[in-house]
């Protein structure tokens, strides 16, 4: 029997697994972890999302940051979108270019029948920031009209955006979304995850282990899939 053998002091070591399916999952990266493994019996196929580098609610007058909150994976912090209006604007930052984003939704979701109005930076530096529409939204969040209201994925056509700076934000790809109407009185995000850029995910082999570093200045977490059927994948992350 082949044996594994680490070359660092391995400080902690938990698994997890996660039912595949032949519709496109999100699994985000465990905070402050170093590496991750997968193994599963059938064939599957993953491609790594994106770094979300900013999440901001703008109130109309003040932007608070919320990036932690939706990336520390823990269901007792989330971006509180309570009510949230028509001149409210989410802002989120990434580092490269993706096809929409991934919301998990907390204890409190959107009730009201609403839709989200979403736009991309379209301005290149020195040029001053702005935004256009984007295209062919597709919205996985939505309940019966409700938007916000299940866990999903928000994406839409994958936009001629360019990076550009939002001070004191820093420099990187931007989107911002508003509702169409208000929200419920109580919304809570848990967790958003940067949708890669295409579909055109790598095949991981039946029964072959991948293990691979994670990089925590650009990786935010990981679009799953399987060809066919519904095999279980065995997740275990290493701590340094």
């Amino acid at each position: 029997m082949a044996s594994k053998t680490f070359f660092r002091p391995t400080k902690a070591y938990e698994g997890e697994t996660l039912v595949l399916a032949t519709t496109v999952q999100y699994k985000a990266v465990k905070p402050n972890w170093d590496e991750v493994k997968f193994y599963c019996t059938a064939q599957w196929r993953f491609a790594i999302c994106p770094k979300l580098l900013q999440c901001l609610y703008y109130n109309a007058t003040t932007y608070t940051p919320y990036t932690s909150e939706v990336t520390d994976g823990s269901s007792s912090t989330h971006l509180p979108l309570d009510a949230m209006g028509t001149t409210h604007y989410v802002y989120l930052a990434t580092n490269e270019p993706v096809l929409g984003f991934y919301f998990g939704i907390g204890s409190n979701a959107n009730a009201e029948a609403v839709t989200l109005d979403w736009e991309y930076c379209s301005t290149a530096e020195p040029t001053a920031i702005a935004f256009t529409d984007v295209a062919g939204d597709s919205d996985g969040t939505d309940s019966i009209g409700a938007t916000l209201a299940v866990d999903g994925a928000y994406t839409f056509t994958l936009p001629a955006i360019k990076r550009s700076s939002m001070n004191p934000y820093g420099t990187a790809y931007w989107y911002r979304f508003k509702p169409s109407a208000a929200l419920s009185a109580t919304v809570d995000i848990n967790e958003i995850i940067p949708i890669y850029q295409n579909t055109n995910y790598g095949y991981m082999e039946a029964g072959e282990a991948v293990q691979m570093g994670i990089n925590r200045a650009t990786t935010s977490g990981f679009a799953i899939i399987s060809p066919s059927g519904t095999p279980t994948l065995d997740i275990s992350w290493l701590q340094y």
